[in-house]
């Protein structure tokens, strides 16, 4: 893709956001970044154009989108177990479709949508593709499912390109679930709820960052297409925190609760974090961690996109390590 592309990149100071917006500038582009949150304090010495505001103020979103040919969208509200639904719905789906319609009257080149694998729930037959069944669970997976149906029906309707990719968990630095595991491991202080054989399909952050940009620069007959972008294989809960493990060169954890104390326990950390407005360190979303089944095809992104991840998970969890 040229280099005089201009990236606009929603959410940019989170994990991924802040991690696509330095990728896209390592390559040339010219980049916007629009995030509530202030944003990292390297992107000016970047060269990014940092704008702070809300997704959903539409006068900010139309002064993000100007002279913008592709859209990286990752705002969303996440981590946030205690927010209301109101406040998924808000940005998770209303905002999404605002977005397209904006996308459309700034003429941008191609809109790349991230939502999750979340939509999925627990594969029953994994691995899943993207004509899986859709049984979302929690807030955060029901509204992601349904700003998918919004930004669909949305660009259909505009004529706007619209392309969404649906990955599994990134991992990184900077990554707040991925410091979570490696800290409770340092300390000797993770343990499992229940056996622990689901399965998990981890992806490194610089093999879902390749998959963004192959969604932005694949040609027009993956316009309307959804992707699954994951890494090269899956693996129980069990061997994925045992990785962990041995990167840190640490012994792995044996210590086990049962599935109904883990609830318990999750509930009342809830309660006590919506008390004290934080999140807690254990809710009633730990379980699915530790019972979905999470592992999925990408031979669709290997096909139309030519996505092909790299990174196994150890060396991935050891890049980590080598860059704190």
């Amino acid at each position: 893709m040229s280099s005089a592309a201009r990236a606009l990149v929603t959410g940019a100071a989170g994990f991924i956001g802040a991690h696509c917006v330095r990728f896209l500038v390592s390559r040339g582009w010219q980049v916007r970044a629009l995030d509530v949150h202030a944003a990292p304090a390297d992107f000016a010495a970047l060269g990014v154009e940092c704008l702070q505001a809300d997704l959903r103020d539409t006068a900010a979103l139309s002064q993000a989108l100007r002279d913008i040919t592709v859209v990286f969208h990752l705002a969303s509200v996440h981590l946030d177990v205690g927010a209301p639904y109101a406040e998924f719905e808000a940005v998770n789906v209303k905002a999404v479709a605002a977005l397209v319609a904006a996308c459309a009257a700034a003429q941008v080149r191609r809109l790349v949508h991230v939502s999750s694998v979340g939509v999925y729930g627990h594969v029953e037959h994994p691995p899943a593709d993207e004509s899986a069944p859709l049984h979302p669970e929690n807030d955060y997976e029901k509204t992601k499912r349904a700003g998918e149906d919004a930004a669909r029906e949305a660009a259909s309707r505009l004529g706007v390109d619209l392309v969404i990719v649906r990955p599994s968990w990134v991992y990184g630095q900077g990554c707040p679930r991925t410091e979570k595991l490696l800290g409770a491991l340092r300390r000797g202080r993770f343990f499992y709820i229940g056996p622990a054989q689901n399965l998990r399909h981890p992806v490194y952050i610089d093999d879902f960052l390749d998959g963004l940009w192959l969604a932005a620069a694949a040609g027009p007959e993956v316009a309307g297409a959804t992707f699954n972008i994951a890494g090269p294989r899956w693996m129980t809960v069990q061997e994925m925190v045992a990785t962990f493990a041995a990167a840190l060169q640490v012994k792995p954890p044996t210590l086990r609760i049962p599935r109904w104390f883990g609830y318990w326990a999750g509930w009342a950390a809830e309660i006590v974090g919506g008390a004290l407005k934080i999140n807690p360190p254990i809710s009633r979303r730990t379980l699915a961690f530790f019972e979905n089944d999470n592992a999925f095809s990408t031979a669709a992104a290997r096909t139309a996109l030519r996505f092909e991840p790299h990174t196994e998970l150890l060396e991935g969890v050891r890049q980590v390590l080598g860059n704190c």
